[in-house]
């Protein structure tokens, strides 16, 4: 199984968070036996994981925010990374023990940016419909962070498939609330699945 690490001095948080870290690898060890040989090589061997639970401020006008410079020192931190290093690799955002949304990125700390400061801007993009979410989770205290990463940049490509296995198995909240709930469960989470891979393939 991938390793983990601790963070921080908070208990119990530090407990609830390093319980749900090790919940999630395990689950992802049975689900990665379903897929070939190098998928599995992978994942024994090239991902380095950590849980983070960045720090929530008040700006000015009153909303709750990421702390940048927190979230950047607490991925620096775990991953043991240069100042001008990116993370690269899958990370999972979770609100409180419900996961809330996976993806992907070569840069993950700046995709984590973008995701927490898009629905507040003045001029919000055509995607402020599939933003929006985003604020929601800064309103729950428990929100937290996991981070696979991919250590050798041979299999960067990796962190596409690994997304799409993680989202697939698991429907994150966040799909659940782009295509609503008012149809059978199993008919719902079927589209969810096949309108994702359809879109990030």
């Amino acid at each position: 199984m991938c390793g983990f690490r601790l963070l921080g001095n908070r208990y119990p948080e530090v407990i609830i968070m390093a319980r749900q870290l090790r919940s999630m690898n395990k689950q992802l060890d049975r689900v990665m036996k379903n897929f070939g040989k190098e998928s599995k090589r992978i994942w024994k061997k090239g991902i380095e994981s950590a849980e983070i639970s960045p720090s929530i401020i008040k700006t000015s006008d009153g909303r709750r925010a990421v702390d940048h410079k927190d979230l950047d020192e607490k991925i620096q931190k775990q991953f043991k990374l240069s100042d001008d290093e990116a993370l690269v690799g899958v990370y999972l955002i979770y609100k409180g023990s419900d996961l809330f949304y996976v993806g992907h990125s070569t840069n993950i700390a700046r995709r984590l940016k973008r995701h927490f400061s898009k629905p507040f801007e003045k001029k919000p993009s055509k995607k402020e419909k599939q933003l929006k979410p985003f604020n929601g989770v800064l309103e729950k205290r428990n929100m937290s962070i996991v981070i696979y990463r991919i250590t050798d940049e041979q299999n960067y490509m990796f962190r596409k498939r690994l997304e799409k296995i993680i989202t697939y198995n698991y429907v994150p909240e966040y799909l659940k609330w782009a295509y609503g709930s008012g149809e059978d469960e199993d008919v719902r989470k079927q589209k969810i699945r096949t309108s994702h891979k359809r879109t990030t393939a």
